[in-house]
């Protein structure tokens, strides 16, 4: 019984990647620390009011501030987290998919892909008429583990911070794009931080 299941799968794993074509191209990830950092001309206590007040009117969740170390932090999420991340451009298509765009977005689409992210925002007096700002954000991009008739599908999880990368191994590729993909932040979150204080 076990060797049928097991042939089962492979047949239906053969079948499922010869009826797609696809073409991955991973991002093209450019660190630049302008992105998540910043000097203003303003002191501590305007640019930390500054802070709490934009963070309280976003989509950004304040879940905790400690001004005398100078620390915010934030939660986030989206419902399209490819505006937040990026996985490089991916092209499928099948009798059922036909798809053109950010591999972020195919995940989140057709495998229940979601992004939650994790905030720390450092604000430190450099002067008394300038201070640094500097943010640094975790992304976890996770797509849960699915079921079928045939097999179990394991989940897989991107998970980095500002400023860098995360190369998974998938548990399906499709023929010719290799077995890894590759997710990176866009700094929407970063940036959205440093041009509230600029």
């Amino acid at each position: 019984m076990k060797i049928i299941k097991t042939i089962a799968l492979i047949a239906l794993i053969l079948t499922l990647s010869s009826c797609m074509t696809a073409n991955y191209t991973k991002p093209n990830h450019k660190d630049t620390k302008d992105n998540y950092s910043v000097t203003v001309h303003n002191d501590f206590d305007a640019v930390w009011k500054q802070l709490i007040q934009y963070s309280a009117s976003t989509f950004f969740a304040i879940d905790n501030y400690e001004k005398d170390s100078g620390l915010i932090t934030l939660s986030f999420g989206s419902s399209n987290p490819s505006d937040f991340i990026t996985g490089g451009h991916w092209k499928a298509s099948s009798p059922t998919i036909n798809f053109d765009g950010d591999y972020v977005d195919y995940m989140a689409i057709h495998n229940n892909g979601s992004l939650s992210g994790k905030m720390n925002i450092v604000v430190t007096e450099i002067s008394k008429n300038e201070s640094a700002v500097k943010v640094n954000a975790r992304y976890i991009f996770t797509t849960p583990t699915q079921r079928t008739q045939y097999a179990v599908v394991p989940g897989t999880t991107w998970s980095f911070d500002t400023g860098n990368c995360n190369t998974s191994v998938v548990s399906n590729p499709s023929s010719g794009t290799g077995n890894t993909r590759t997710i990176c932040p866009t700094y929407k979150a970063e940036n959205a931080i440093i041009n509230a204080v600029k």
